[in-house]
This record gives structure tokens, C-alpha cells and sequence, in this order.
């Protein structure tokens, strides 16, 4: 399945959301830097209002991951991204594509 499928969006210049790609209602968020939650919560309710702790999976404060590519189309992100931890999907993007 291709990211670009899951509606993807930058929220930051270094965090992205987008659907689970198994559920497809809750939204998982992937950055590149280390941010604490508050920073993070500030960001989720700004992007989709009051409600958003009913709908977004958040990154633990210390990860980061890396990227590359030159949009959603190509994005590759590295380690892999686990939301397994509230019950929604674990796996990769290499060039666009999650798998």
C-alpha cells in the first residue's frame, strides 16, 4: 500500500500523521526529533482540536527517526514504526510504500 493512500500530513516540519494502515481511523504521527509529549499534544490539538486524544497515537518523547526522500510519494523512515503498543500497526515505509 502506498503512504500517500493513508492521507498523510506534516503537522511540524519534523512530524508527520497519518491512518493506520489497519484500522484506518486512528492516526499514528512518526518525527524526526526528540520532542516531549507536551510539545507533541500541543501539535495533535492544534491540527485537529480538543478531540484529538480520541483519535492520534503519539511517539514516545526520545524517538526519532530518521528520513529520506523528497515527499510522501518517496518517503522512506527508518527504524521501523510501532504502534502495536495501543492495539494499531507495526512495520515500515521504504519509498512510499507501507508495508
Amino acid at each position: 500500500m502506498k503512504l500517500t493512500e493513508l492521507e498523510p500530513r506534516w503537522i511540524h516540519p519534523n512530524m508527520f500523521m497519518f491512518r493506520c494502515p489497519h484500522c484506518r481511523n486512528a492516526l499514528l504521527t512518526c518525527k524526526n526529533i526528540v520532542m516531549p509529549f507536551t510539545e507533541q499534544h500541543r501539535l495533535f490539538e492544534q491540527a485537529l482540536g480538543e478531540d484529538w486524544n480520541l483519535l492520534v497515537v503519539g511517539c514516545k518523547d526520545e524517538m526519532a527517526w530518521a528520513f529520506s526522500g523528497q515527499d510522501f510519494a518517496t518517503l522512506s523512515v527508518t527504524p521501523s514504526l510501532d504502534a502495536s503498543a495501543s492495539d494499531h500497526w507495526h512495520g515500515c515505509i521504504t519509498n512510499g510504500e507501507v508495508s
